[in-house]
């Protein structure tokens, strides 16, 4: 019973760390920061290059229905309008 409650711990384990790993980053103390990373060597906190993704809110679509009214649909396209008014190429 030992034996398996410890192969399941290592598991958990594993499979937690699995395709991550620490930042190699210095904080303020002068320790190791404790942030995970799965892409690189630096977390956002120490990867200058890091650029934080902006939320768009959702608006009502400018488009027209085929009754000439007003669309009722929300989106957060940059063109203001829905997936039903976009132009598709």
């Amino acid at each position: 019973m030992k034996k398996l409650t410890l192969s399941v711990a290592a598991l958990t384990i594993a499979m937690m760390s699995y395709g991550q790993t620490q930042c190699e980053g210095l904080t303020k103390k002068n320790t190791q920061c404790k942030n995970t990373v799965k892409i690189g060597k630096l977390c956002h906190v120490h990867n200058p290059n890091y650029v934080k993704t902006t939320n768009n809110v959702a608006v009502v679509c400018k488009g027209k229905t085929k009754s000439n009214t007003n669309c009722k649909n929300k989106t957060k396209n940059n063109n203001q309008l829905c997936h039903l008014h976009t132009k598709k190429d």
